[in-house]
């Protein structure tokens, strides 16, 4: 696979082919209660020409996160390398193509399994399933109802049924002629997530409310309890590119921290 990754990338780029080279990025610094500051950096660089693009992301070591090339021939989208971000390395071949609404895909990972995908929206309702044909898929649907942003989220994992649930809404804000929105309270729940709201948790509810307060920056609570009632707490304050948090889990006492990002 690597070798056959090499080969693309090479048809696509030769000497005189690039013509364009992007550069962007995260830079992410926090310091805790201790007095101990912790640092991380993942850098994107894009080479892209008429044929393709190629993509290298790095961390803050320049070790390479992932490595893929992207191009399209005959309506079908190939996406060959690794793509997989901070987890475990592998690299795979994606294609993809749009049929009538809906948007197919067939993933081969290098020496593994290959899987099928499908996508598309239906009267406002975005569907995507992930390894479609599996009864281990995963199916997000996502919609805007009465004014609430509705998130779910299903998967199986063994004979588990995995359900994710989010809703969010804005409330009292304000459009000007431009129909530019500011101001207002946002008010999310959550069943289903962990505190961090990143991954599935069985039995876990939990929300959070946000608002602007000029002179400060964006204050925000948030709330959260497991299924064996263990209570997650948190408040934050962000103004540019700072944000100062307080976050409490169960007993234990609250931890302060600060953290800055940066993104170019």
């Amino acid at each position: 696979m690597k070798k056959f990754i090499i080969a693309a990338m090479a048809a696509l780029f030769s000497a005189n082919s690039f013509a364009a080279i992007a550069l962007s990025g995260e830079y992410t610094g926090t310091l805790n209660d201790s007095g101990v500051y912790t640092q991380d950096l993942a850098t994107t660089l894009v080479g892209s020409s008429a044929a393709g693009a190629v993509t290298v992301t790095l961390d803050e070591t320049m070790a390479v996160d992932d490595l893929y090339v992207e191009s399209t021939l005959a309506g079908v989208k190939f996406k060959l390398g690794d793509w997989s971000g901070t987890d475990a390395d592998f690299s795979k071949l994606n294609a993809s193509t749009t049929v009538g609404p809906a948007t197919v895909g067939v993933t081969q990972v290098s020496g593994g399994a290959t899987t099928f995908d499908a996508g598309m929206s239906i009267a406002g309702v975005k569907v995507d399933v992930t390894n479609i044909t599996n009864t281990a898929r995963s199916t997000t649907a996502s919609a805007k109802v009465a004014g609430f942003s509705v998130d779910v989220e299903h998967a199986k994992v063994g004979t588990d049924h995995q359900l994710q649930l989010g809703a969010s809404r804005t409330i009292m804000a304000t459009t000007d002629a431009n129909g530019v929105t500011s101001g207002g309270w946002t008010i999310s729940v959550d069943r289903g997530q962990n505190a961090a709201r990143d991954a599935y948790e069985d039995g876990a509810m939990g929300g959070s409310i946000s608002t602007s307060v000029a002179g400060i920056g964006t204050v925000k609570g948030e709330v959260s309890n497991s299924k064996t009632d263990v209570k997650t707490y948190g408040l934050s304050v962000t103004s540019g590119i700072f944000t100062g948090s307080w976050d409490k889990v169960g007993s234990a006492d609250g931890a302060l921290s600060l953290k800055a990002v940066v993104k170019f």
